[in-house]
């Protein structure tokens, strides 16, 4: 059975987070519009948290959120991820299908209800909090490895690790290092009792290790010792095995359908729709 109070308590965290990284991320926009949280980032990277839109009143109209969708994508030139929850989108897939937009991926919606084990600090390992400019600076270049690895545009790391993103009261964050340099990281965001484990991260250099799970379990932890009784994250195909082991257990799936940028011609201009000039002016 769908339980309904942490299904609602995981959106609303996943809605803060894409909020709360546009929000501080230099060059992005943020609107909300139709039932729709609508966010662009400096850069055009195809990621659910960078150029996306998410419907966050559950009734609003399938068709009008891909309109929205689709505005918000001709207004500043870029593919748009459209997020689906499994436990309240059906409608808005089925559309999203019939439109032609094609399932990009699927992540398991997973949650933690009782702190992880205490993880062992491996001897070469220096794990520390992300307290200031210089730990930011340290989380970023754990993801620009991780970016540049996968072929990425490094420059999209700025619109999540950023000190207002990172060094927000509601958030925590942790990077691990190996001789002095930056090798893994996590972040955590509250939102009430439900605590949110995003961009957790290991360099290619470092990984089978267990610098994920050490990260992971660290954020984890310190989510619970905050106050959050509930611990979610959306889960990669990479890093679903490690939070099982951690105790985390799916209740649910995001689904991130994929809407191409529209073709421009003189009938499709930036601003073509009321929806497109709102974002435009963020």
């Amino acid at each position: 059975m769908v339980d309904v109070d942490l299904c609602m308590a995981a959106d609303r965290n996943v809605e803060e987070a894409v909020a709360h990284f546009a929000g501080h991320g230099a060059g992005a926009t943020l609107t909300q519009r139709a039932g729709a949280l609508l966010v662009t980032s400096a850069a055009g990277l195809v990621g659910a948290f960078h150029n996306a839109v998410l419907r966050v009143t559950p009734d609003a109209d399938p068709r009008q959120v891909l309109d929205e969708a689709r505005a918000l994508g001709s207004a500043h030139d870029r593919d748009i991820i459209v997020w689906a929850a499994t436990h309240r989108d059906e409608d808005l897939a089925k559309e999203a299908v019939a439109q032609g937009l094609v399932l990009q991926s699927t992540s398991p919606g997973m949650a933690l209800p009782t702190p992880p084990p205490t993880p062992v600090l491996p001897a070469d390992v220096e794990l520390a909090e992300v307290t200031a400019h210089a730990g930011v600076d340290a989380f970023a270049a754990v993801h620009r490895e991780v970016f540049r690895g996968s072929g990425r545009d490094t420059a999209a790391v700025e619109h999540f690790a950023s000190p207002g993103a990172l060094l927000a009261p509601n958030v925590a964050a942790v990077v691990a290092r190996v001789d002095g340099a930056p090798v893994a990281c996590a972040m955590v965001l509250h939102t009430g009792r439900t605590a949110g484990i995003y961009w957790v991260a290991t360099t290619p250099a470092a990984r089978n290790r267990g610098l994920g799970t050490l990260v992971t379990a660290t954020v984890a932890r310190q989510a619970f010792d905050q106050g959050a009784r509930t611990v979610v994250l959306q889960a990669t195909a990479l890093g679903a095995p490690v939070y099982r082991k951690l105790g985390f257990t799916r209740f649910t799936d995001y689904q991130r359908f994929l809407l191409p940028a529209p073709a421009r011609s003189s009938g499709l201009e930036v601003g073509h729709s009321s929806a497109a000039r709102d974002v435009e002016r963020q």
